[in-house]
């Protein structure tokens, strides 16, 4: 946790920095006006589905976007790719993506999409697209698990479909991942968004301007509410865990560690303190012992290993004097409602990558280690997932951009800090 003075610094640095990388972002602005957008390749389109991805990657693709690539055209998919660094042969990508664009690095990914998106609206594709998936590299791609996430996001009949939710600052989806149906694309309010969305490097500009203004926006011109939402939901988590065994002991073990991050945190701790606090009283009489009915109880209970229900299970039989008076129903309840409200906290795709992983989401977040919300243990309960080869690609990338706050200096550190980096 930040110290005060520490605060102090990184408040009183905020508006200077903000100040430089809106001057930074503004000179880039300028140098990307004769800058237009470089197509390599196109293929003719013929009403398929498409998948729109934004790139960030220089001299060749990384293997897992290879692997995206390749499930993406056995789908059936129509790739249009849009790229802000440089390919050292692009046509390498020949029989992997459709359409090859480059563009000037300004914009970030949200600057990628509405090149996509302003390319797309000028073929007219749009039309007669009956669905497309706008995705970006920001995400490590698993490939196991791919062919049915690809399927499950270009099959459903849900309008507007992420693949996970945020609960940071305003409700919405994560943007590095969202299917659009045909009517959505055609929406008139759509194509305007993307006509009139103005670019800028500065972080928090394009988190308001792009992923919370999509979402807002998005849940305006849905036909129906229901027909807005996230693939791998806190409403699909809760029914998985209220009911499969196994992912909630793998949950009880596998939640976050990382105290970096102030989302919500879930223990076997917690789990026990929640359960203790609703329903369990110490035998004394508070009236002739002064002493807190929290330290009576915390008195009664004994410290021992314990990794799954069953073990919580018997851990409070045993240290309460309960014995077969437990209600296992009622622990279970808690059980869930602790978690879950875990997992509804923050960024689900940084809060909870490894129970994601493990219910079946083939994509990972590559910040979660610069932005603290992973440790190293939580980084290891995310690889240790994937097959070897993937696990060290993954692992590669992730120790590549360790955390921020503690590799930045000077005024960088202090940008990270208040998030502007």
């Amino acid at each position: 946790m930040f110290s005060i003075f520490q605060r102090a610094i990184s408040v009183a640095v905020y508006p200077a920095a903000y100040l430089y990388l809106w001057a930074q972002s503004e000179i880039t602005r300028i140098k990307s006006w004769n800058k237009a957008p470089v197509i390599h390749s196109e293929m003719p389109y013929d009403g398929q589905k498409i998948m729109l991805l934004a790139l960030y990657q220089k001299g060749n693709l990384r293997p897992d976007t290879v692997r995206l690539l390749k499930h993406a055209k056995a789908a059936g998919l129509y790739v249009l790719a849009v790229n802000t660094l440089r390919l050292k042969n692009p046509a390498d990508t020949d029989g992997l993506i459709d359409c090859y664009i480059e563009r000037f690095n300004f914009g970030r990914d949200f600057g990628s999409y509405r090149c996509g998106f302003l390319h797309l609206f000028r073929k007219d594709w749009h039309t007669s697209c009956p669905r497309l998936l706008m995705i970006n590299d920001s995400v490590f791609f698993s490939d196991e698990r791919m062919p049915q996430f690809l399927d499950d996001m270009m099959s459903s009949a849900t309008e507007v479909l992420g693949s996970t939710e945020n609960y940071d600052i305003d409700y919405h989806l994560g943007s590095f991942c969202i299917a659009f149906s045909g009517k959505i694309l055609q929406n008139q309010h759509f194509s305007g968004y993307w006509h009139n969305y103005r670019l800028s490097d500065v972080r928090p500009t394009v988190i308001r301007r792009g992923e919370l203004k999509l979402s807002r926006l998005l849940k305006k011109i849905v036909t129906d509410p229901n027909t807005f939402g996230a693939l791998y939901s806190a409403k699909r988590y809760l029914q998985a865990i209220t009911t499969n065994a196994e992912l909630l002991d793998f949950a009880i073990t596998r939640s976050r560690v990382s105290d970096i991050f102030a989302w919500k945190q879930v223990s076997v701790r917690s789990i026990i303190g929640r359960y203790r606090a609703r329903y369990l009283v110490p035998k004394v009489e508070l009236e002739d012992q002064p002493v807190s009915l929290e330290t009576s109880t915390i008195e009664i209970l004994e410290e021992q290993n314990i990794y799954s229900f069953q073990d919580i299970c018997e851990f409070i039989q045993t240290a309460t004097k309960e014995g077969p008076k437990l209600d296992v129903k009622r622990l279970h309840e808690v059980v869930v409602a602790e978690l879950t409200e875990s997992f509804m906290s923050g960024s689900q795709i940084h809060q909870n990558a490894a129970i994601l992983l493990k219910l079946g989401l083939p994509i990972v977040k590559l910040d979660g280690l610069y932005r603290g919300i992973f440790d190293i243990t939580d980084m290891r309960n995310v690889v240790e997932q994937l097959p070897t080869g993937e696990s060290e690609e993954l692992q590669s990338l992730l120790i590549a951009r360790p955390y921020g706050r503690r590799y930045l200096t000077g005024w960088r550190k202090a940008a990270f800090e208040r998030g502007l980096l």
